[in-house]
């Protein structure tokens, strides 16, 4: 029969929509850029002037917190 293109009633259950592989690597992903820029803005904190990280130092002057 599947051979005219019909279908058995009943031959195939709809199923919800199931996350698969893509979505759980996509997922990762997120979480791992989430956590690289959760870490570069704690260390940039602590050289950036002011505890600023988007302020840059001055060139010779560079100064670290301790």
């Amino acid at each position: 029969m599947s051979q005219f293109g019909m279908q058995m009633p009943g031959g195939r259950q709809s199923r919800g929509p199931v996350p698969d592989v893509y979505t759980a690597l996509m997922f990762v992903a997120v979480v791992a850029l989430a956590t690289a820029c959760a870490v570069l803005w704690i260390n940039a904190s602590k050289v950036g002037v002011n505890g600023s990280p988007f302020e840059l130092q001055q060139q010779g002057r560079i100064q670290l917190k301790r």
